[in-house]
């Protein structure tokens, strides 16, 4: 009798549904977090461009669609925002439309908030990729200014650029490039304690200015974005201010969510009354007569 075949493994798939819905946001992490514990801090340039060589595809690079679907918690501090947590999935399209469903604490007046924009209203967010193009990218961050950049600064605009793109295999290369131009940064390696809010490690990459640190986490072989956290310096170590964390980065053929749309009936038609009109009857001009003496006998 011959051996079975062996079944062949499965290729690993998108663990982002095509369409995730936000958890109502919990006051849960809100206050009193300290930063990310870090340690055997080295200079980032080599890691990154290390890490940029040898980068492994993700399973949602092959996800199809022309939206960019992201979704991720943010925590803030309360007395600099009035919402504490938010949990947000949005979808940006390539001619800069989006849609984007959001939930909060405290939760005001809706338990679910839904934006709508139109192709074109997303004109701050750019019309280009800004990951398919390093002079384009750096551009967004802010470092080809004439004054040098602050790194926390670049590595706060790429948290930001986050929260809208997907960048694939090549575009998160692009980015470790840049980061790796940048400098002074600091990098982390994962053992034994650079671990996000959901408990994945990673790797991290920080700057640190005026008593505030910036501190990116990333995953070791794909490369792709777990958390961002805006920390500053206090009497007890380092105090997180802002904390995004990344749950997804896809791509979707639609976004799930439309609005309803607004049913308008047609308009009634004017009623018509009869109404006098004026009529103008123009006549043949009579000859001019002109009183003269000339000629006349005295």
């Amino acid at each position: 009798m011959p051996a079975p075949i062996p079944a062949q493994p499965r290729a690993p798939h998108c663990p982002t549904s095509a369409a995730p819905q936000p958890r109502l946001a919990a006051a849960r992490g809100t206050t009193g977090h300290q930063g990310t514990q870090v340690a055997y801090p080295q200079p980032a340039r080599a890691p990154l461009r290390a890490l940029a060589a040898r980068l492994r595809a993700s399973a949602c690079d092959t996800a199809a669609g022309r939206y960019d679907l992201v979704h991720y918690r943010q925590w803030n501090s309360p007395a600099r925002s009035g919402a504490a947590v938010r949990e947000v999935v949005r979808w940006r399209g390539g001619d800069r439309s989006g849609g984007q469903l959001a939930t909060q604490h405290p939760t005001g007046v809706a338990p679910v908030t839904h934006d709508w924009w139109q192709p074109g209203d997303l004109y701050s967010v750019g019309l280009l990729d800004p990951f398919t193009r390093t002079d384009v990218l750096r551009e967004d961050l802010r470092i080809n200014e004439p004054s040098p950049a602050d790194p926390t600064e670049v590595l706060a605009n790429l948290a930001y650029l986050s929260t809208w793109y997907s960048p694939r295999q090549d575009g998160r290369a692009a980015a470790l490039n840049v980061l790796a131009d940048l400098s002074p940064l600091t990098y982390y390696p994962r053992y034994p304690r650079v671990v996000d809010r959901s408990g994945r490690p990673g790797i991290g990459v920080a700057a640190t200015s005026g008593g505030r640190r910036a501190l990116r986490v990333l995953r070791p072989d794909t490369g792709e974005v777990l958390a961002y956290e805006s920390a500053h310096l206090g009497p007890f170590g380092w105090g997180v201010e802002t904390y995004l964390l990344y749950l997804a980065h896809s791509h979707a053929t639609r976004r799930w969510w439309e609005p309803v749309p607004r049913f308008r009936p047609a308009p009634l038609p004017r009623p018509l009354y009869s109404r006098l009109q004026q009529h103008w009857l123009l006549g043949t001009p009579l000859p001019c007569h002109t009183t003269t003496t000339q000629g006349a006998t005295p």
